[in-house]
């Protein structure tokens, strides 16, 4: 709910006005439904209220009057799929989720969860310090000026070194936390770009102060936003090849 009051707080410095509470509804409701089907307390089917609570949105946009109501449908929809899908995704990651007979990865209810963010965190980490003492070569410069190649390769190397490393101490599938690592680094660092995109082109530098030292919820979880649900599709394509 933070995370969508910090992204309904860009659009409106941007001179936007999303529907922040049919937005806030919606994505509690979504974030609720998903995370419940993950528990397995709910069946697949129960998913299809996301799609009416989707239209919602629109129809909700015809009573009010308002300059861009395109816009704000769109910045509306978007908070949907951008924040509270990715986050709601987390669940499938911890309690008994249904990939481990599949890809082998955890011992117990939360290693899959906290595997999943130790790589993040890795390789934010290794991308900042290996960007101080060696950073050169501009990765984005347009978006992100602090972000290098020699950055992105290093946090590369961290995540996936740590994934090895996290791999052997649960006794897990090494070659399979490689390719979390992999999907974590490229697209991790795509969701950071995104979001220092949106942060740019409003003119701030920071989602809020909420976090001292890290900015906002957003700023801390834009990784996380984009990289969680390549992860979760991953598990899927295993799990869908093991079943056929």
């Amino acid at each position: 709910m933070f995370a969508l009051y910090e992204f309904y707080k860009l659009m409106n410095k941007a001179s936007f006005t999303p529907h922040k509470t049919i937005g806030f509804i919606c994505g509690a409701t979504i974030y609720i439904l998903i995370a419940l089907h993950s528990f397995n307390w709910l069946p697949l089917h129960t998913l299809s209220i996301i799609f009416p609570l989707l239209v919602g949105i629109v129809i909700v946009e015809l009573f009010r009057k308002q300059k861009s109501p395109i816009s704000n449908i769109a910045f509306t929809v978007l908070s949907m799929i951008y924040i509270v899908m990715p986050l709601a995704s987390l669940n499938y990651f911890a309690y008994y989720n249904p990939f481990n007979d599949e890809v082998h990865l955890y011992k117990n209810e939360y290693s899959l969860l906290l595997g999943f963010f130790i790589i993040v965190w890795s390789n934010d980490t290794g991308a900042y310090v290996f960007g101080r003492l060696f950073g050169k070569r501009k990765l984005f410069k347009r978006i992100s000026p602090n972000k290098t190649w020699e950055g992105f390769i290093g946090g590369a190397c961290v995540a996936v070194g740590s994934a090895i490393l996290f791999a052997k101490s649960t006794d897990s599938s090494m070659f399979h936390w490689s390719i979390i690592s992999s999907l974590i680094v490229i697209f991790g660092t795509l969701g950071d770009l995104t979001e220092s995109q949106i942060k740019r082109s409003i003119g701030v530098k920071d989602a809020s102060n909420f976090l001292p030292g890290h900015g906002g919820i957003l700023d801390r979880f834009d990784g996380v936003l984009y990289a969680a649900p390549f992860v979760l599709t991953y598990f899927l394509i295993i799990k869908a090849e093991s079943l056929i």
